[in-house]
């Protein structure tokens, strides 16, 4: 039989690394995963058949307090290779993903040594004839001990050497003798074989929502408090009426104009509301698509406001939440509104129009019920004047229909 670990080195040697298959025909599949290989096939050698990765090689790992020894096959071997640039933590990782066998550090560094052509010796490969004897007795000895038992006769000289710069560094040597190897949550739970436990989690869920849907969502215990965050996650909430309540206590939303010739965007409406301060939009369109306006007033109290340029994504309950709606005078803004029409849309939420002060306003904006705001071209201590003004339109037009905030401040 072929010596595997041969053909790996004449391999690496040519520069024609064997290929992956998943059966013994040689032209069959190539697959790129190890864990789904069964064979391996070695085209600078078209006389040997693909070998069984399961193949034992003459690279025998020594017995200590917590490595088993024992020759490792042709898998080990291969993906040793494979992985030689990759530091330890991610060599055990991708060992344990993928089911190998995973080598210390010295083992691995001696391989790889070895494999390259670097090294014409190594302390774990023994020879031919010393492979069937390695395999059957496994020495269990210390580490050091251990390493000049399975050097060749024929090299006693480099078996010298070896213990002379052993000796030499004990500390070096006490270091090894404690290495351990790692393992990792797939290792524990599939250890020698691949198990897949995706039946776990599907019969786990199944369980789930049984359990889910026999509870009705309103049979909690009388007179205890619903905590609505304790629904599972298959429950769909009711939509909450238009006036209410529940209704008054979420996100208000403020719509802006997509319009190129608004002069309020998403880019610079968070300075001009919550800041008082307007800075002209960049040119550029913003990727914000979303705006959250903290307000705090002596009629509403603290309050947030949703801040978007587009309703593709509402909800039908997301039409009860709109409080207001800055529009150009351009009709096709409301074309995917709830309200299409802009004397109704405008009689159902508080409707602004923002120029620059001395601008025609458009004859659309003053047939509509909108407020027109202009903003100073060139002063800016006046855009605080002008904010407060418009927000104090906007929360008289709330408070009237019941909007509040978390905490009214006092007087």
């Amino acid at each position: 039989m072929a010596d595997p670990l041969g053909l790996l080195r004449q391999a690496v040697a040519e520069h024609s690394l064997p290929k992956l298959l998943s059966s013994s025909d040689p032209s069959g599949p190539v697959v790129d995963d190890i864990a789904r290989a069964t064979h391996l096939a070695f085209p600078a050698d078209p006389s040997v058949s693909p070998l069984p990765l399961s193949t034992q090689t003459r690279f025998v790992r020594k017995a200590g307090p917590n490595t088993t020894g024992g020759p490792i096959d042709l898998r080990a071997a291969y993906f040793c290779w494979l992985c030689r640039d990759e530091n330890v933590a991610q060599y055990i990782a991708l060992c344990g993903e993928k089911d190998v066998v995973n080598l210390t550090f010295l083992e691995r560094a001696s391989l790889v040594t070895w494999l390259e052509g670097a090294d014409e010796q190594s302390d774990y490969i023994v020879s031919d004839a010393g492979a069937a004897a390695a395999t059957a007795h496994v020495v269990s000895e210390p580490k050091a001990a251990a390493v000049t038992t399975t050097i060749p006769a024929e090299g006693a000289q480099m078996k010298a050497k070896l213990r002379v710069k052993k000796l030499a560094d004990p500390r070096l040597e006490r270091t090894y003798a404690r290495e351990r190897v790692l393992f990792n949550r797939n290792t524990a739970l599939r250890g020698t074989k691949q198990t897949d436990f995706s039946y776990v989690r599907k019969e786990a869920m199944e369980s789930f929502m049984r359990s889910h849907n026999r509870s009705a969502p309103g049979t909690h215990q009388r007179g205890a408090p619903y905590d609505a965050s304790q629904r599972g996650p298959s429950t769909v909430a009711a939509p909450a009426p238009s006036s209410g309540p529940s209704t008054k206590r979420r996100d208000p939303i403020i719509l802006l104009s997509p319009s190129a010739s608004s002069l309020l965007t998403m880019s610079n409406i968070k300075d001009f509301l919550e800041r008082g301060t307007y800075s002209a939009a960049p040119p550029s369109s913003s990727t914000v698509n979303i705006q959250m306006i903290n307000r705090t007033s002596n009629r509403l109290g603290q309050i947030r406001f949703v801040v978007v340029d587009s309703c593709e994504r509402f909800k039908p309950d997301y039409w009860d939440r709109v409080v207001a709606v800055f529009t150009t005078g351009q009709a096709w803004q409301f074309k995917l509104y709830k309200w299409h029409n802009p004397h109704e849309l405008f009689q159902k939420v508080k409707g602004f129009c923002v120029t620059f002060s001395g601008d025609p306003v458009p004859e659309s904006v003053r047939a509509w019920n909108v407020d027109v705001v202009q903003v100073d071209k060139v002063h800016r201590f006046r855009d605080r004047e002008t904010v407060e003004g418009l927000w104090d339109v906007l929360e008289k037009w709330m408070e009237v229909r019941g909007w509040s905030g978390r905490g009214k401040p006092t007087m």
